[in-house]
């Protein structure tokens, strides 16, 4: 017998799932995307996710405006690798693509950072909006680790939140510093990236960088844009899975 169809192309999001066997109705918006978006059918197929690394096969067993899933199975997928990015203020208006891009790659963790030549316009901090977008971003990339974005913190501060207790690799995204193609990002264990503003570190800023053992990175033949940086950065880190 032919299995059911899925029911939709993106993963449907839920705040927690329950073990096999149990029933799940899901929220407004998850359940307006299977039945006004996706059209969905009882008896279709559905794939799960919390965000936390749990995914569930389910069964549509009520459309409606409180969709009623049967929980088929579940697994619990391991987060063997990790990257946290660090980036400073972007050009106006631009933020909002770069965090929805970094999540679709599959980056843990965005730290905006303040450094000494340019801080975040108050207006350009939306956490609420990004938190959507990472969260989107999340179901269409078919992932099981959502994005967590961070608080607003100074350089200093970030980069001593951002290091582990263990090894990390990191990384400097820097037009002077090796080239790319000539390294090669470890496939496991947590990766530590910096992105400085559009007007640059300071001098004083790239030396505490470069004391906390982060490596210049080139990640083109000529000058980036800051959220142009971050995606290829992340791009770069993603690939290497």
């Amino acid at each position: 017998m032919p299995s059911p169809a899925d029911a939709a192309p993106s993963y449907v999001w839920a705040a927690a799932i329950p073990e096999a066997g149990s029933s799940l109705t899901l929220d407004e918006q998850e359940s307006r995307y299977l039945t006004k978006i996706c059209r969905a059918r009882a008896g279709e197929r559905v794939t799960l996710t919390d965000g936390r690394g749990r995914r569930a096969q389910a069964t549509l067993i009520q459309p409606g405006e409180a969709v009623v899933l049967e929980i088929v199975e579940t697994q619990q997928v391991a987060l063997e690798r990790i990257a946290t990015l660090l980036v400073g203020a972007p050009e106006r208006g631009r933020a909002d693509w770069m965090v929805e891009k970094l999540a679709e790659l599959g980056v843990g963790f965005f730290q905006p950072i303040d450094t000494e030549r340019s801080e975040w316009a108050s207006s350009e901090l939306r956490p609420d909006r990004w938190e959507r977008l990472a969260r989107a971003a999340l179901r269409q990339s078919l992932r099981c680790h959502e994005m967590e974005v961070r608080e607003l913190l100074p350089l200093p501060a970030a980069i001593d939140r951002a290091l582990p207790q263990g090894p990390a690799k990191r990384y400097l995204a820097d037009p002077g510093g090796t080239p790319a193609g000539r390294l090669s990002p470890q496939g496991t264990g947590h990766t530590v990236c910096v992105v400085g503003p559009a007007a640059g570190f300071s001098t004083g800023e790239r030396g505490q960088l470069t004391s906390a053992g982060f490596i210049p990175i080139s990640l083109s033949d000529a000058r980036l844009r800051t959220e142009t940086a971050a995606l290829a950065l992340a791009a770069w880190w993603s690939g290497a899975a």
